[in-house]
C-alpha cells in the first residue's frame, strides 16, 4: 500500500491524499481500512489539541506525508532527537 501511495504521490503533486488513501482501501483492500493511517491521524490530532507537535516531529512529518501531500522522500527530515528536559513539556505528557 505504501508502495502505490508513493508512487502516485509522485505522479502528480496535487494528490488529494485523503481521497487517494480510500482509492487504495478499496482497490488494494477490498473497503478494509488502514490501521496505520488511521492511528497516524488520531495520534497527530492528540498531540496538537496538546501543543506537543514539536516534541514529536516524526508522526507530524508521517501525518503530513499522508494526508497533506509532504513527498515521501522528506521522511527522514522528521527524524531528530527532540529536548523533552523542560517541565513544562514533561507536564503536557
Amino acid at each position: 500500500c505504501a508502495e502505490l501511495f508513493a508512487r502516485k504521490q509522485k505522479e502528480s503533486h496535487t494528490v488529494d491524499c485523503g481521497q487517494l488513501w480510500m482509492e487504495i482501501e478499496r482497490k488494494m483492500l477490498n473497503g478494509q481500512k488502514l490501521q496505520g493511517t488511521l492511528a497516524a491521524e488520531e495520534v497527530y490530532l492528540s498531540l496538537k489539541s496538546r501543543q506537543l507537535l514539536d516534541v514529536f516531529p516524526l508522526m507530524t512529518t508521517i501525518y503530513e506525508i499522508a494526508f497533506q501531500g509532504r513527498p515521501i522522500d522528506e521522511i527522514t527530515k522528521g527524524i531528530r532527537v527532540a529536548d523533552i528536559s523542560s517541565s513544562s513539556l514533561i507536564s503536557k505528557v
